[in-house]
């Protein structure tokens, strides 16, 4: 990147927040200069959201830009994030790494203010049909087979109170809406936290030799070890057969690919006749219309960042990262160019980040227009 060290300087100020109208001024004119000046500021972009996000798959010179960086920082004395580019740079630079700001130890952990978010109440249905919010069960306990419910904002835990005699399965069903996420401790101990438009069918206890839930949307699960009973994630094209291990499962209706990621451990995947067994960073996608199953290696990192509250995407079509934002924040979209819906995207952000920050982002790496009115936003090219 050749870009002038007084522009460096303003740009840096537009992405920390702390650019002046006047620089504001400056960068526009400079900007409409020329195509080049466009490609630069994207080509910058691209590098310092990977920095913050993780390591983005850009044509960068990263190099000559971190050291470009640096020196324009170092002439600011803006010492505290100085530091902060110069060890994601050298990080970025030696080894790759993905994740800079976010310990791997902490991954399947939910954002502390997960429940903030929650514009729409998720659901309990009891085996009765009965439909409870779990908002108003905060502090309060559900009797329910011999098991007690406790809940409060973002938690929702089963716990066995007494001997469970009889051996028919007693069933209840979690709803997330659009704008939620939420956590469910399961009667074996284990822990599933579900994405929004998410629905978990399950029992108050497992009883029988299996442990069997069924799934509707997107969910990361942390199985409790039991050699003896194998835990089966059921999905309406495949199920996903554990005994103790961390998997991520996203099977929405009315998208094309059913998808299971492993963290760690073993998982076998059953589709039809078909059956594959997975190992940690690999991915079992089927495609719902033709039936046509891969497995491919990935950072399954990347698909269990919206447990931590991120999301993070790799070469993701703009037309499927966009049902991914309809979904969280609850808005509609609509491409005003088809041909963009093809256009991919590297990089991340903060699920809690407001959607016009987030949708700035990724027009300014991809040079995409867009225009939010309202809960809709207007795909278009620039």
């Amino acid at each position: 990147m050749r870009l002038p060290e007084e522009i460096y300087e303003i740009v840096l100020a537009r992405l920390t927040g702390e650019i002046k109208p006047e620089q504001e001024v400056l960068f526009q004119l400079w900007l409409k200069e020329s195509e080049q000046n466009h490609r630069e500021y994207r080509e910058f972009c691209a590098l310092w959201y990977s920095a913050r996000w993780g390591n983005q798959r850009e044509n960068v010179n990263r190099n000559s830009g971190w050291k470009r960086i640096v020196q324009v920082r170092q002439k600011q004395k803006r010492r505290r994030l100085f530091v902060r580019i110069s060890v994601a740079a050298s990080i970025i630079l030696t080894i790759g790494i993905s994740w800079l700001f976010w310990p791997q130890e902490n991954r399947v952990r939910v954002a502390e203010h997960e429940s903030v978010w929650n514009k729409a109440d998720v659901t309990l249905i009891l085996s009765s049909g009965d439909k409870v919010s779990v908002k108003n069960m905060r502090d309060n306990e559900i009797q329910e087979k011999g098991v007690v419910i406790r809940s409060d904002s973002s938690y929702l835990e089963y716990r066995k109170s007494e001997a469970i005699t009889s051996d028919v399965m007693t069933y209840n069903e979690l709803v997330i809406p659009k704008c939620g996420e939420y956590r469910l401790r399961l009667a074996d101990g284990s822990l599933v936290i579900m994405n929004s438009e998410s629905r978990l069918r399950f029992p108050v206890e497992f009883s029988g030799a299996k442990r069997e839930v069924y799934l509707e949307g997107e969910a990361c699960f942390e199985v409790a070890k039991d050699t003896e009973k194998p835990f089966i994630v059921h999905t309406a094209k495949a199920d996903v057969r554990v005994l103790g291990t961390v998997f991520n499962v996203s099977a929405y209706s009315g998208e094309i690919n059913t998808k299971v990621t492993l963290v760690n451990g073993k998982v076998q995947v059953n589709a039809g006749s078909v059956e594959k067994l997975l190992i940690p960073d690999q991915q079992f996608v089927l495609n719902n219309e033709t039936s046509e199953i891969v497995v491919r290696e990935v950072d399954a990192q990347n698909y269990i960042a919206w447990t931590d509250g991120l999301f993070r995407f790799d070469a993701m079509p703009l037309g499927q990262l966009m049902i991914r934002l309809g979904r969280w924040y609850d808005i509609t979209y609509e491409f005003k160019d088809v041909s963009l819906q093809n256009l991919r995207f590297t990089g991340g952000f903060r699920k809690y980040d407001d959607i016009r920050h987030i949708v700035g982002m990724i027009g300014e790496i991809t040079n995409v227009a867009f225009k939010v009115d309202g809960n809709k936003v207007i795909i278009d090219k620039k």
